[in-house]
């Protein structure tokens, strides 16, 4: 009923009045229309147990609509779609302009297509509507409607930083034995003494002196320092494409026809909300 009551709201909201709308299903009071020009839907619902008498003033309702027992088989899956605990919304409208909109109203509401459900129901059995067979009971109604949903896993896939290692420099200093090789001069002095025989002459008879240094040259050590190289320490960007290969888990619905009795229709599980 809650869907019913939303769609009534929703009519409402579109300028429909109250008085002129009847809910009918199998917890309901008596709430017929008369009127020829009345328009017919069904809206989707939770429904109680049924009671008795229930079924009779639907019945009673398309008798107003159609007349006599002369009327189309639709009827009879409008009766069915309340049996198995569904409700259907009538309205009266003046004229083809609001039944459109009334249409839309309902649709945006949760209205089934009856004839879509119908379908289903024949894959399970069904044949057509029996006025003999009991209402559905709560268990069936919550049978009927289980819902299987279908999941699909996603692959979500996104960037997170990670320390990957990196480097560290440092700037000491070392020491290491060179050798060089250098050409050093020295100047010695030497004498000689070697044998003359001349006549001495005053200059020969003269005091004299003579003074006679020696050198050496000596390695003598200096040091220049010199930049020959620099160490720069950075960073360099780089992109790389990763292909990440998942396994993702989902859910597939199968559907199974299974036999029924002859004349009784069976609920089936069809992985949708479907009663009216």
């Amino acid at each position: 009923m809650q869907d019913a009551e939303l769609a009534k709201n929703r009519l409402e909201a579109e300028g429909i009045p109250r008085t002129a709308m009847s809910v009918h299903a199998n917890d309901t009071g008596p709430a017929i229309s008369t009127d020829t020009d009345t328009r017919e839907v069904a809206a989707d619902r939770s429904a109680g147990e049924a009671h008795e008498g229930a079924m009779a003033r639907i019945e009673h309702f398309f008798k107003h609509l159609f007349g006599g027992d002369d009327r189309p088989e639709e009827v009879g899956h409008y009766q069915e779609a309340v049996r198995r605990g569904g409700a259907l919304l009538s309205v009266e409208v003046a004229d083809d302009s609001a039944t459109e909109r009334v249409r839309n109203a309902l649709y945006s509401a949760g209205a089934i297509d009856i004839d879509s459900r119908v379908a289903q129901w024949r894959d399970a059995g069904y044949t057509s509507y029996d006025r003999n067979a009991p209402a559905y009971t709560a268990d069936q109604i919550a049978a009927e409607r289980q819902a299987f949903p279908v999941v699909q896993e996603s692959l979500d896939v996104g960037k997170r930083a990670v320390q990957t290692g990196g480097v560290r420099v440092y700037s000491r200093v070392t020491e290491t034995p060179v050798s060089e090789s250098v050409n050093l001069r020295e100047e010695h002095a030497s004498v000689e003494r070697r044998p003359v025989d001349r006549p001495a002459t005053a200059e020969d008879l003269k005091e004299a002196s003579v003074e006679i240094r020696e050198t050496a040259e000596q390695a003598v050590v200096g040091k220049t320092a010199r930049v020959v190289e620099e160490v720069v320490v950075g960073k360099e960007k780089s992109d790389r494409t990763e292909t990440i290969t998942d396994t993702v888990r989902g859910t597939e619905v199968e559907v199974e026809r299974t036999p029924g009795n002859q004349g009784v229709s069976q609920a089936a599980p069809d992985g949708k909300k479907t009663p009216l």
